[in-house]
């Protein structure tokens, strides 16, 4: 019987994992490192530093064509957003050249889901907009993780619209757990953690709750505003419910689909759609 948490918290020492994505997960998992040693490591591989940079000046953060370096922006991003996003990157490239294709539509989707949770964030204030478009940003990374650790039995299954159900027939796990135990072993906040791993299901979530539930609902909203993506998630009448009860209105829906069209060209360039 596979031991899922003992394979995910060992991913940094597989001999497949590249050089960079090593680094980087050591980095973060030393307490005596600084954001000096995460910059170095960004900055040695121009392929992470240039993406770093270009999601710093996405249209949504409001700094399009003014950041032209890594430290620029971490001061504007700020050092856990910076930190993440390079993670992000790093994870999402470990997908194979097979994959290449539907790995950029989910590398999209998860930015969309992200965009979606900070736009909600920004109408009913749960916490910043920034760490909801991290919540929302990695919300999906464990099926990367379950790619990385078990590529030849989960590849059948990794776009499956059921693949939930189907993870956890292989691995007594979904994706969602999957991706919050690789965010608490890599000392990710709490609140990330818990954004991740109820994405798809509130039930047993006791703590942020503000967070959880935007990118819950962010994940399901992205079904309706961006359809064909590798999204896995749906809108019913009780995430509408939910919605609703949150004071957030139809007119909100509309606003955020003005907005995340508008973000398409730079989504279909940065992700080479």
């Amino acid at each position: 019987m596979r031991d899922i948490q003992k394979d995910i918290r060992s991913l940094k020492t597989l001999s497949t994992i590249p050089v960079v994505m090593k680094r980087l997960l050591e980095t973060i998992n030393d307490e005596n490192s600084s954001f000096v040693d995460l910059s170095e490591i960004i900055q040695h591989d121009q392929s992470l530093s240039e993406r770093v940079v270009a999601i710093a000046n996405a249209p949504y953060f409001w700094h399009s064509g003014l950041i032209n370096n890594l430290e620029q922006a971490t001061l504007l991003l700020g050092y856990d957003l910076v930190r993440s996003i390079a993670i992000s990157i790093s994870v999402f490239d470990l997908l194979g050249k097979d994959e290449a294709k539907r790995m950029r539509e989910l590398w999209a989707h998860s930015y969309e889901v992200g965009l979606i949770a900070g736009l909600l964030c920004d109408k009913v204030p749960v916490t910043s907009g920034a760490v909801c478009f991290l919540g929302g940003l990695l919300h999906d990374i464990g099926r990367v993780v379950f790619y990385t650790l078990y590529a030849p039995e989960y590849r059948a299954i990794m776009f499956d619209k059921a693949v939930t159900e189907k993870e956890t027939g292989l691995f007594d796990a979904d994706h969602s757990a999957a991706g919050g135990w690789f965010l608490e072993y890599s000392l990710f906040p709490e609140e990330i953690i818990f954004a991740v791993r109820y994405h798809h299901s509130l039930k047993g979530c006791e703590r942020h709750k503000g967070i959880a539930v935007t990118v819950h609902l962010a994940e399901a909203l992205s079904s309706v505003l961006t359809p064909g993506k590798e999204a896995d998630g749906v809108w019913n009448e009780d995430k509408e419910s939910l919605f609703y009860r949150n004071g957030l209105k139809k007119e909100d829906i509309e606003a955020i689909g003005l907005i995340v069209r508008q973000e398409t060209p730079f989504i279909d360039n940065f992700f080479e759609m």
